[in-house]
């Protein structure tokens, strides 16, 4: 069982699309952003950012595992769905969905985040 420590965000919802993509018993445990729920001492000895998303693999020797592109990846390799092994004789096929993910982190992801918060909250 795993435990997904989220609010209602993209970045949130990555990981709970992530877990319904790959089958796996969860729990939400949603925070309450608006009241610095991320901040408080039990969260930040699970994601020391301070941020979300966060999980708990309870089947995991309840690991942690903090950030959506990380989160995203121990998934994958742990149900081996979504992301190649790597293997000597093909690292290509990793790499490109590495690459990709990392695009959507570092470019796409940020840049709709701006482009949300603009529209929605800036004047």
């Amino acid at each position: 069982m795993i435990t997904l420590y989220t609010a209602a965000t993209p970045n949130g919802r990555k990981a709970s699309i992530m877990l319904e993509e790959c089958a796996l018993d969860y729990n939400v445990h949603a925070l309450a952003l608006d009241k610095g729920e991320q901040k408080q001492d039990w969260y930040l000895q699970i994601n020391p950012n301070g941020r979300i998303p966060a999980i708990v693999d309870h089947d995991n020797d309840e690991f942690a595992v903090f950030e959506s592109g990380a989160i995203l990846i121990y998934l994958a390799e742990k149900t081996r769905q979504f992301l190649p092994l790597y293997t000597s004789e093909s690292p290509k096929d990793r790499s490109l969905v590495i690459q990709w993910l990392m695009f959507q982190m570092g470019g796409l992801g940020p840049m709709m985040g701006q482009a949300n918060v603009f529209f929605r909250y800036a004047e």
